[in-house]
């Protein structure tokens, strides 16, 4: 298995069973593949959580910010309203990514 998809089951295990858009059912509630933040942005996603080293959230938040974020659909004119309504998964479940990421990462030696 390669290490992205490595990292997209691991994302998707830990962000999808507690996302908030999902139906009653346990499915993804958003209209399509491309409406979740986390899959549009998988790539980039990964790359950033890779790119820091550090004990603070803040720092990962503010890569993402800077390459996720300005390049995002949702975000035309560098503000957010997706994110400002707490309404961004990929905002609201990132703690939770940066830790799926870690544990791939030490689980198969990937170096960061």
């Amino acid at each position: 298995m390669a290490p992205i998809d490595l990292y997209a089951e691991a994302i998707r295990s830990k962000v999808c069973s507690v996302c908030l858009d999902r139906t009653g059912r346990g499915i993804c509630g958003l209209g399509s593949w491309d409406d979740c933040a986390l899959n549009r942005s998988l790539k980039d996603i990964i790359i950033v959580v890779n790119s820091i080293q550090s004990d603070s959230m803040h720092d990962y938040v503010q890569e993402l910010h800077k390459v996720v974020c300005a390049s995002c659909i949702d975000n035309p004119k560098g503000k957010c309203e997706v994110r400002e309504t707490e309404e961004c998964p990929l905002d609201r479940y990132f703690p939770l990514v940066v830790e799926a990421v870690q544990e791939v990462n030490a689980r198969y030696k990937i170096a960061s």
